[in-house]
């Protein structure tokens, strides 16, 4: 059940590298207020984070730097090649990271619309909260060559990581919308600007 308020809420999902934070950007651009699930977690690893121990004693205290924050590449990982970590990861943080964009969106002006791009929408179910939702879609043969061309993840990682979520296929069907990103940012700006006003439409009957 979506959230109660004069606010619209817009959730955006898609696999690995498919281009989630893009479309989420070029949402900014048209005027929504945005917020990553991603960039919310981040913050947990910081120094002072307040689940620090918990991570360490999930993964063991080699996932610590010098500085005291917390190595996220390795607890990557450490998550994706142990299905029970990365279940003690995820029951761990998602709480937190909703509990985080609960606060972020009540404090948004009544109005808003607010875009939230979650990795794990409708694994976590988070889209039961959402007034609409979006998949942004790359065809899977392209899908890890945007990846590898972005480095720093083995073919293997890409492969463990994209079987630990929902396929592709479902998030597309569960979907209110589905943007295709397979020429550049200009062609998935066109997309997401007829979204944008279709959404905008709805909520204005």
């Amino acid at each position: 059940m979506a959230l109660a308020s004069n606010k619209t809420l817009i959730g955006i999902t898609g696999s690995i590298g498919s281009g989630k934070s893009t479309a989420l950007s070029i949402f900014g651009e048209l005027g929504a207020v945005t917020i990553s699930s991603d960039a919310i977690a981040r913050t947990f690893t910081e120094p002072n984070s307040p689940v620090k121990s918990d991570l360490i004693s999930i993964f063991g205290p080699s996932i610590e730097m010098e500085d005291g924050t917390i190595n996220r590449t390795k607890i990557a990982e450490l998550a994706f090649s142990n299905e029970s970590k990365l279940k003690s990861l995820n029951a761990l943080l998602h709480p937190l990271v909703r509990k985080t964009f609960l606060e972020f969106f009540q404090s948004q002006k009544e109005g808003s619309i607010v875009v939230w791009e979650v990795p794990l929408l409708f694994e976590t179910d988070a889209h039961t909260i959402c007034d609409f939702t979006v998949t942004v879609y790359l065809p899977k043969e392209q899908n890890w060559e945007r990846v590898k061309q972005r480095g720093g993840m083995e073919k293997s990682d890409f492969e463990r990581r994209n079987a630990s979520q929902m396929d592709i296929e479902e998030k597309k069907s569960l979907s209110d919308f589905v943007v295709t990103n397979d020429t550049d940012r200009e062609g998935l700006k066109e997309q997401i600007v007829i979204i944008y006003k279709e959404i905008q439409k709805r909520i204005q009957k």
